[in-house]
Parts: C-alpha cells; sequence; structure tokens
C-alpha cells in the first residue's frame, strides 16, 4: 500500500507490538526498523522514503525533527503517544511533522489516520475521551482537551514557515 519504508523509534521495546498492530491495520505489511530516538536521524537520511512512527515516551530534540523533515522531504514523520502534552503538540507543528495520532484511537480510525499521512495529509487526531489527568495539574482538575482547531493550526504554521 505504501511506498515508505516503516521506521519507529522508541525507548520501549513493549510498544513495538502496538506499531504493528497499527501498521498491519493500515495495510502496511512490512516490519518496522526499530531505532532508539537517538539513531533517527542516521537512520532516515540513509534509508531513503520513510514512515517514521515517533513514540511520544522518547522524542528527539526538535532540532533533529527539522533536519529530518528538511532533508528526506518525502518522508513521513508521526508522533505516537497515548497522553497528549504541550511538547508533543508544539513539537508537531513547529517541526513539520506529518501527523500526531494517540496510541488510544480504536484500531480503524487510528489506521485510517495513518493511511492519510501516506497519502500526504497532516492529521492530528487524539482521542479526547481518554484524556489523562496531567500530574502537575492540581488535584481534582482535569485538563482539558484543546479547543481549538489543530488542522488550521497546523496548516498556517506550515503556512509561515515557507514564508520565512
Amino acid at each position: 500500500m505504501t511506498p515508505y519504508q516503516p521506521v519507529f523509534a522508541t525507548r520501549q521495546a513493549l510498544r513495538i507490538a502496538g506499531v504493528r498492530q497499527l501498521l498491519e491495520s493500515a495495510g502496511i505489511d512490512i516490519d518496522p526498523r526499530v531505532v532508539h530516538p537517538e539513531e533517527l536521524e542516521r537512520v532516515v537520511m540513509g534509508a531513503g522514503n520513510c514512515l517514521v512512527i515517533i513514540d511520544g515516551q522518547g522524542l528527539p530534540g526538535e532540532d533533529v525533527l527539522r533536519r529530518i523533515c528538511r532533508f528526506s522531504p518525502d518522508s513521513r514523520l508521526v508522533l505516537w503517544t497515548d497522553r497528549l502534552t504541550t511538547e508533543h503538540l508544539l513539537a508537531t507543528i513547529e517541526c513539520g511533522l506529518h501527523g500526531l495520532l494517540s496510541s488510544r484511537l480504536p484500531k480503524a480510525e487510528a489506521a485510517s489516520a495513518l493511511a492519510r499521512i501516506c497519502l500526504g495529509e497532516r492529521v492530528l487526531r487524539f482521542d479526547s475521551d481518554n484524556v489523562q489527568p496531567d500530574p502537575d495539574t492540581p488535584k481534582g482538575q482535569l485538563v482539558e482537551p484543546p479547543t481549538f482547531d489543530a488542522q488550521w493550526m497546523l496548516n498556517g504554521a506550515q503556512s509561515e514557515g515557507r514564508q520565512t
């Protein structure tokens, strides 16, 4: 289905099974190459077109993400996380990542979002029904899901980046 070589950047081996299921559900029958986040830049730069799934628990630095997007423009970079943080959202928008997906999305919905990313869309899809309390938030207060149009914001940030 896709001309992309899947790469999964993680520090947690147990998360590999979830990524394999995601890829299989999206019709991608190629096992991902699993790398540590510190190896990601080297691997992607030498591999050609990649579908890079980045574990939100091992996010590389923004400088690394920007370089990968700049020097491997035909690759697709997706942040895959179970807990949305400001750092994740900013990295997605500011670094020009192609997607932000919740690892808690229903399988069919996540597969559809991944397929759309492979076709060139930018997709931010997070399951707001499963928003977890932020440990830094005072007890009894829940973190609210974003109330802005994240897709508009992502497209706006990309347009501004091209003008400078």
